[in-house]
């Protein structure tokens, strides 16, 4: 082994750790976040839809960008991408703790959308080139999942403790030192990637998909305030029918789609990862709005609101650990469903808790949720690239984690309108819709997936 080889040994697990840092931030931030809303509502004031915005803006830049970051970094190399994107991401994290108003908020907000976007898929190549042996890769992989669930399990334990301690902004500048020592170590443990440069991104359907998931945003969030019969709230859902109407027919006739139909002509793929919009839009827009009724009308501090959400967030790394020992390949299907129906069992249990409105029923409800997501997630990722060939397995998790933003940001807009408009019966409303949902994605995955052969 040469001298240069044996650096390259010793460098690598830093490189594991610089890009398990960077994607640390992204999750964290987006639990712990939803801790502060109520913090925000009463420094800020204004209404449910200003922190609708403040969620939903990041969400929507994330979803519609990932893909499209992900064919760059392909194109001009995966570490000068998550560079990129890391220090976008801190130094937006930076302009969101010293934001003095709502609307600087949001768009400081959205550019820390565009730096997750670029981190994502950019991070998974960097760790396929670091790890270039497949058992070492697996191991890699693994480590990077463990830490993406700590953050998402710590965010409102974290979010909550800073927020009553230092204040909203605090979480954002929690981000600062943490992205700056990530960034250092990206430069010195990690080597460029080999970009291709060769291909087409195809733009107009990106502005296309983007456009779509902004009208229809716009219309969900904007109901809340002027009513579903509002002018420009109907001018909204039809701009986003029309959209994508046109996205679709531009689809259909470019030569990179940005969703080939090589993928959506999979009935299994498309259940997969309808899984994945649908879980994102309950457990997105059940944080959001759990997360206000507990603080303004239980009137618990943001301290006992992190310890009333740990539920949802550690359980699915509990619970993935458990069902560990059984072959992913082979039982994806029955975890999905099982998992669905969770969703469906978590769903009721958030509606009645509405009712009664105890500490062990929304306690049960959170835990509920939480082992659906351990049982839903890592099925619907082996499914998506079960179904997928492996020549376009990159493009099928790019494909499943924009779906799954997606959901996170109708989920954050509708649910926060229903609950806005609606009060205790629209998230009775809110919960019912999660149900429901979630029930049309168990028989879809029991229908759609086929038996795995043995």
């Amino acid at each position: 082994m040469t001298t240069h080889a044996i650096a390259l040994e010793r460098e690598r697990p830093y490189g594991l750790y610089a890009i398990c840092f960077g994607f640390f931030l992204v999750l964290f931030d987006t639990t712990a976040l939803n801790v502060a809303i109520a913090a925000m509502h009463r420094e800020f004031g204004g209404t449910i839809s200003a922190l609708q915005w403040i969620v939903s803006a990041y969400t929507i830049v994330f979803a519609s960008l990932v893909l499209t970051c992900g064919a760059l970094g392909d194109r001009y190399g995966a570490r000068r991408l998550y560079q990129l994107g890391l220090t976008i991401f801190t130094v937006m994290s930076l302009a969101c703790a010293l934001s003095p108003n709502v609307a600087l908020l949001i768009a400081f907000r959205m550019a820390q959308g565009l730096g997750a976007a670029m981190m994502l898929p950019a991070s998974l190549a960097l760790l396929s080139h670091l790890y270039p042996d497949p058992r070492a890769r697996a191991r890699a992989v693994s480590f990077w999942a463990s830490i993406v669930s700590l953050g998402f399990a710590a965010g409102p334990a974290l979010g909550g403790v800073f927020t009553s301690v230092f204040g909203w902004r605090s979480i954002f500048l929690l981000n600062v030192p943490t992205g700056l020592v990530a960034l250092l170590m990206v430069r010195a443990f990690i080597e460029e990637t080999r970009g291709t440069r060769d291909g087409t991104i195809d733009w107009l359907g990106q502005l296309g998909v983007s456009l779509t998931l902004w009208a229809l945003s716009y219309a969900l969030i904007e109901a809340g305030n002027a009513g579903w019969a509002a002018p420009r709230v109907l001018a909204a859902f039809a701009a986003s029918i029309t959209l994508a109407g046109v996205s679709a027919l531009t689809e259909r006739r470019s030569v990179s789609p940005v969703f080939p139909p090589a993928l959506f002509s999979r009935p299994a793929f498309v259940a997969c990862v309808g899984a994945g919009v649908v879980v994102s839009l309950g457990t997105y827009g059940i944080l959001f709005i759990e997360s206000i009724y507990l603080q303004n009308v239980r009137h618990l501090s943001a301290l006992a609101t992190g310890a009333m959400i740990v539920p949802l967030t550690v359980a699915p790394t509990v619970t993935t650990r458990m069902i560990d020992r059984y072959r992913a390949d082979m039982h994806f299907k029955p975890r999905l469903f099982t998992g669905q129906i969770l969703a469906v069992l978590g769903a009721a249990t958030m509606a009645l808790s509405v009712w009664i409105p105890t500490t062990g029923v929304i306690l049960l409800g959170f835990g509920l949720l939480g082992v659906s997501l351990g049982y839903i997630t890592p099925a619907m990722t082996t499914g998506v690239l079960t179904a997928s060939p492996p020549s376009m397995a990159g493009l099928a998790s790019g494909t499943l984690n924009a779906g799954r933003q997606v959901g996170g940001a109708i989920g954050v807009a509708l649910m926060g309108t229903l609950m806005q408009m609606h009060h205790e019966p629209g998230m009775v409303v809110a919960f019912t819709v999660a149900l429901a949902l979630s029930g049309v994605a168990a028989v879809a995955a029991r229908r759609a997936i086929p038996e795995p052969t043995r």
